[in-house]
């Protein structure tokens, strides 16, 4: 076992910090419809972002998670165009809001897949994941909460608490490269006006 459960604390400051970051209250965009609209469009960002941060390294190094990472760009697609059709039909919320479910449960199976690969105790990744979801939970309804920000939080939280002696600290690298891309991403479009063209579907490896 190469993490004792002592280690997951220091883990839990990283943790805290990233979470610091993504739990700022989100301004709204100029042209969003509504919090829903503005909100979809958040989490499409920071999909959008994690996964084409991780979609260059694992075509390039880790090719055996192509099928796992297509799996979840079809369901970003998935949501896009439902996201799509909704800015011009506002009545199809609840088929977005199916569709981001399932983005995010593949963004888990992809998650899942790397974790079990970076050598992460079990207890360790359960305390964490625990802990994550109480900050979430302590940060109060004054915060736009995305379920796709705080998995790729818990992941990168995750990653973190891998030495970097080890030899998959490569693989936990590129989980934490993806969630700093996915919050620069929600960062530079905080404010400002929705665009469809920067949260476009990715192509798929295969």
């Amino acid at each position: 076992m190469l993490l004792n459960l002592k280690l997951p604390a220091f883990a839990l400051l990283a943790v805290a910090g990233i979470f610091s970051t993504g739990c700022n209250i989100q301004p709204n965009h100029p042209n969003q419809m509504n919090v829903f609209d503005g909100a979809t469009y958040d989490s499409l960002t920071l999909a959008h972002a994690a996964l084409a941060s991780l979609r260059v390294q694992v075509s390039t190094s880790y090719p055996k998670y192509s099928a796992l990472f297509d799996e979840a760009g079809a369901a970003y697609t998935a949501t896009f165009n439902a996201y799509s059709l909704y800015r011009t039909n506002p009545d199809n919320q609840a088929q977005v809001s199916i569709e981001i479910d399932n983005l995010t449960v593949s963004i888990i199976a992809l998650e899942n897949a790397f974790q079990s690969d970076l050598h992460v105790p079990a207890q360790a990744i359960l305390k964490l994941q625990r802990q994550a979801r109480r900050i979430r939970a302590s940060a109060g309804s004054s915060v736009s909460v995305s379920d796709i920000l705080t998995e790729l939080e818990i992941a990168a939280a995750i990653a973190e608490a891998v030495p970097q002696a080890q030899p998959y600290a490569a693989l936990a690298a590129i989980v934490i490269e993806a969630t700093q891309q996915a919050l620069a991403a929600e960062s530079a479009a905080s404010g400002q006006l929705i665009d469809l063209s920067t949260i476009q579907p990715i192509s798929p490896i295969h």
